[in-house]
């Protein structure tokens, strides 16, 4: 498995930290300590928002302008340019980042995101499996104007000029070098889905975030006001990428619904043990909540409970758009759940990582971590496991293989690997601190309270 390392340097808060993207990966740590600036910055490297432009590629598409069709050896093309392939991603990801969060540029002066990658396993990984891409400047396949192709298991990768169409060659270049990229992050048709933590307000306003900008233009134009002052006026009040990103996919409901994914029984799970229902988009695209026990009365998304609200996304996505290979981000998975139910959405998400889904969540919940903790200890064999699976209502496929977990701890400014133990599971004790705080300052509080009361009787 292709793992990929990043570093992180003052990226907000964080001063240095490292970590490494597993098939379970788990952010812990106390408000304001850098979370959610890892996790969109991992989306974004993910998702590839950055350009970049490899040296390489220019003679190549000097090439290709000349006699249409070129043939090369990929382990020889990315080896002998891994220096400058490593570099050009870097800066690309840092470029992005004022884009990222939606500030201005000097947020990120001194910021330096970093990738460390196996070159040898990614050679293995592009060398065994097979390569296909069009590359097109519409949503039209047909329209491809270049041909990629790398056979399974051979070290050769052809690229097909069909028409250049007059594209300039710095364009070409990039596009080029972004497919390159895409096939050294085995990234086909897998995407990057964030969840963000605003999730329950964006799931009710969406349309009004939306329209509100619609407003302004029209008025612009009824006012002979400029429209180009407004759209600058909205670019500089512009949201975060991931926040824009899961208004829009709100926004294409109706078309999206029309797909279906391979991960219903987990969307299942999910409305059977925690919501007791199921959701609806009407032609419109607003969003219904059918409870089970109403006979499929339908509920507006504003008249449902937070946790309804909160979970919609979720459950969407693995109806509609979960692919096996993608990265599921989650930012507070936990919100407004039971801890019962946060337990249950643990065992869900579990079960997606054994079915190829790769997950990234940030977390401040004791219970959530407590039943990860639960699903990798019944991951060994051991004589009266399958009896407390039973007795606990576990299910096949929850467990979880201790080696596809990683979690990292976020505090004083840096970014800790926490341990974990095939016998105990993660070691948290950024939770298990608090909690033994808790039992302290409660026992203190109750026994000085019994002792005077019990002088009082005397």
């Amino acid at each position: 498995m292709l793992k990929t390392k990043v570093s992180f340097n003052n990226l907000g808060v964080i001063k240095q930290g490292n970590l490494e993207l597993n098939d379970f990966t788990l952010l812990c740590g106390a408000n304001n300590t850098g979370k959610t600036y890892v996790m969109y910055s991992l989306c974004a490297l993910l998702d590839q928002r950055f350009n970049v432009n490899f040296n390489f590629v220019e003679d190549l598409v000097r090439k290709l302008s000349q006699e249409t069709v070129c043939q090369y050896n990929i382990q020889n093309l990315i080896g002998d340019n891994y220096d400058n392939i490593l570099e050009e991603i870097t800066q690309g990801i840092n470029k992005h980042l004022p884009n990222l969060f939606g500030v201005e540029s000097d947020e990120f002066r001194q910021t330096q995101i970093k990738l460390k990658l196996d070159i040898d396993l990614i050679l293995a990984n592009i060398t065994n499996h097979p390569w296909q891409s069009r590359v097109s400047l519409s949503n039209k396949e047909s329209d491809w104007f270049l041909d990629i192709q790398k056979p399974e298991n051979d070290t050769n990768i052809t690229f097909t000029m069909r028409d250049d169409k007059g594209i300039p060659h710095k364009l070409l270049t990039e596009l080029i070098s972004g497919e390159i990229t895409r096939l050294i992050f085995s990234k086909k048709n897998q995407d990057c889905f964030l969840i963000p933590a605003e999730r329950g307000g964006l799931n009710l306003f969406f349309k009004e975030l939306s329209s509100i900008r619609n407003r302004l233009l029209h008025h612009a134009q009824k006012d002979k006001i400029s429209p180009m002052e407004v759209l600058k006026d909205i670019i500089k009040s512009r949201y975060a990428e991931p926040i824009s990103d899961y208004i829009e996919f709100l926004n294409d409901l109706n078309n999206t619904k029309k797909r279906k994914s391979d991960y219903q029984i987990q969307a299942q799970d999910i409305q059977k043990k925690i919501i007791n229902g199921k959701y609806e988009i009407d032609r419109h695209g607003d969003i219904f909540f059918l409870p089970y026990r109403s006979n499929n009365k339908k509920m507006p998304l504003h008249f449902t409970s937070s946790t309804v609200k909160t979970l919609f996304s979720l459950v969407f996505y693995l109806e509609h758009l979960a692919q096996p290979g993608d990265y599921l981000m989650i930012d507070e998975p936990e919100l407004s759940l039971h801890p019962d139910n946060q337990r249950n959405l643990a065992r869900v998400l579990a079960k997606l990582v054994n079915n190829g889904v790769k997950v990234v969540l940030s977390t401040h919940s004791p219970y959530f971590v407590r039943e990860l903790n639960n699903l990798i200890m019944l991951n060994k064999s051991f004589i009266k496991a399958s009896e407390l699976r039973q007795r606990y209502g576990y299910e096949p496929g929850e467990s979880l293989n201790p080696e596809k977990v990683s979690a990292y701890l976020f505090d004083q400014k840096t970014i800790k690997e926490m341990e974990i133990d095939p016998n105990e599971g993660i070691i948290a004790e950024t939770f298990d601190n608090v909690i033994n705080n808790l039992n302290r300052s409660s026992n203190d509080i109750y026994y000085a309270s019994q002792e005077e009361e019990d002088c009082d009787n005397e």
